[in-house]
């Protein structure tokens, strides 16, 4: 999965990092303009404004990545390189002959690009920053009249990371290997190892794409009642194959598009993105199949399930309220003993059975 890849977390942290850094710079432009005069305070503070235009642009960068983490990852992750290379040669054709202490930053963008983004990124950082040389050589007169200078400047902003991209290379290799050994291992890090069903970090991420679809569902919380009594009082390895043949049989009464997981020793949940109307039918089947009795070996133990219910979008919109709100139903199914079920909204309405 997205999340799970690493060059996908090392774009989140360089985001963070760069924004962090223009806030800085920023911050920093117009103070300095406070404290210069004339023509030197006018640059500084076009130079604050830059960086602020700069700062809003990877707030937005940072919110769509978040949003959208497999859209458009090529495109954007080069974008960003060409703004921060094209900003930063303007401001040194700006500053003149005082844009020469801007130089150095031509070869952080690049080594930072290839140890955030990849080998082919840094290739394109360093296609960019050529392009930025001519640039100053041709637009200009004074790097014109200091060609030299620039050239020293060009071949250093190329050696230095030239000269570490085999240790480029390696982290490359080492990210690349490492995201495909958890995309291959979706076993260990999504599945309960008991029942088989998805595991408490599947369901964050089920309710979160749900949640950024916008796809209205309903989240049914299901405890099964007196677990600890039954592992106390003939083993966990009953109580093993209860939770089995609670999941089983919970299986067997949801449709195959619902979703199923399993979030602690006697906690499952349920997403369904079946209508309303037909919540009532699908509850009254699961405690007509699921709750009764289940022979394990010479023994009947008895499976008892308490439920609590929300819904999105009509109960709330985040995800751990959500989650709150069908706990707080499920614990007062749990104290009723007459009903195995509550809906959110009959506690947020008042309208419990007396």
């Amino acid at each position: 999965m997205l999340i799970q890849n690493i060059y996908y977390q090392e774009e989140r942290k360089y985001a963070t990092d760069r924004f962090l850094m223009l806030v800085v710079l920023t911050l920093l432009s117009f103070v300095l303009s406070g404290q210069t005069s004339g023509d030197m305070a006018e640059k500084f503070v076009l130079t604050g404004f830059i960086l602020l235009t700069l700062s809003l642009f990877s707030m937005a960068h940072f919110y769509f990545l978040s949003i959208y983490p497999s859209a458009l990852v090529g495109i954007r992750k080069n974008l960003l390189i060409f703004i921060d290379i094209a900003v930063l040669t303007y401001l040194i054709l700006v500053y003149g002959k005082f844009g020469l202490y801007l130089l150095p930053f031509y070869i952080l963008i690049v080594m930072r690009s290839g140890l955030s983004f990849g080998v082919q990124f840094f290739y394109s950082s360093l296609l960019f920053v050529a392009a930025s040389w001519v640039v100053l050589f041709f637009s200009s007169p004074y790097w014109k009249q200091h060609s030299d200078v620039l050239a020293v400047f060009a071949m250093t902003t190329f050696l230095i990371p030239l000269f570490y991209l085999k240790f480029i290379v390696q982290i490359h290799e080492e990210n690349t290997e490492l995201t495909q050994v958890l995309e291959d291992a979706p076993q260990e890090n999504e599945y309960d190892e008991l029942t088989g069903l998805a595991n408490r970090q599947a369901y964050k991420e089920k309710v979160e794409e749900l949640l950024h679809d916008k796809v209205p569902f309903s989240m049914i919380f299901i405890d099964l009642n007196k677990l600890k009594a039954i592992n106390d009082m003939y083993g966990h390895h009953v109580g093993d194959e209860v939770l089995k043949e609670v999941s089983r049989r919970i299986i067997d009464n949801i449709d195959k598009d619902d979703f199923i997981a399993r979030l602690g020793e006697d906690e499952f949940v349920v997403i369904t993105q079946r209508k309303k109307v037909y919540m009532d039918k699908l509850i009254a089947k699961i405690e007509r199949n699921v709750i009764g009795r289940h022979k394990v070996g010479n023994l009947f133990v008895p499976i008892e399930l308490s439920m609590g219910i929300s819904y999105y979008p009509e109960d709330n919109h985040n995800a751990m309220m959500l989650a709150k709100y069908a706990d707080e139903a499920m614990q007062q199914a749990k104290t009723d003993e007459n009903r195995y079920h509550y809906f959110y909204h009959e506690l947020h309405q008042g309208k419990l059975s007396s």
